[in-house]
């Protein structure tokens, strides 16, 4: 995909559609919520898109260990959803603002803890460095694109809240587990771009 094709896709990436996040956004509805967002942040690295992942430390409180976007709550003196997500990239991989460019956030997805996450799409032409954060921070790996847009290649795994159970796509790469929120948005991502080939 060339960076023109990937610019046009990210810019109405949040006008398609995305089920699973409905789903599961249905299951958790009601609950009182706080503002959040995440980078789902894509460079250009071995001659290839690739998506920048962490995965947590195993001392967090939340979610130790899992394989995540870089990002987190929004802070009273962000301006938008973006500059959070841009801002907790920077504290999380070292990775300034400046290498980014960034597009429309996706809907926001529910958590059980009580975040609305906003997924901000964001693209570097370049390979940052990265200086990962090591207190919340214990990896920093990267996804091929073209891997997380195949929906053949993910699996489903039931997310049971409230007594509902619902069937969500999980994600193996490599040794890699990615499951949750993190697969969540990476597959409606695949089910928006088949969306934008077929309309867009």
């Amino acid at each position: 995909m060339t960076h023109a094709e990937l610019t046009r896709f990210f810019r109405h990436a949040a006008d398609y559609p995305a089920a699973t996040r409905n789903l599961r956004n249905a299951l958790i509805n009601g609950i009182e919520m706080h503002e959040a967002a995440v980078l789902l942040a894509v460079v250009f690295r071995e001659r290839q898109w690739q998506v920048l992942l962490t995965r947590r430390t195993t001392t967090l409180p939340h979610h130790p260990g899992q394989v995540a976007f870089a990002g987190g709550r929004r802070d009273e003196g962000d301006t938008d959803l973006t500059h959070t997500a841009l801002r907790e990239t920077a504290e999380e991989t070292g990775i300034t603002a400046g290498y980014w460019q960034t597009f429309p956030p996706l809907p926001p997805y529910f958590t059980p803890s009580g975040y609305t996450v906003s997924p901000v799409p964001a693209l570097s032409t370049t390979n940052p460095p990265v200086y990962p954060n090591a207190d919340e921070v214990d990896e920093v790996f990267y996804l091929p694109l073209d891997f997380a847009l195949d929906k053949k290649l993910y699996r489903r795994r039931d997310f049971s809240h409230n007594g509902q159970t619902v069937s969500t796509p999980f994600l193996p790469y490599l040794h890699y587990d990615i499951w949750g929120m993190t697969a969540m948005i990476l597959y409606d991502l695949a089910e928006r771009y088949e969306q934008h080939r077929a309309y867009g």
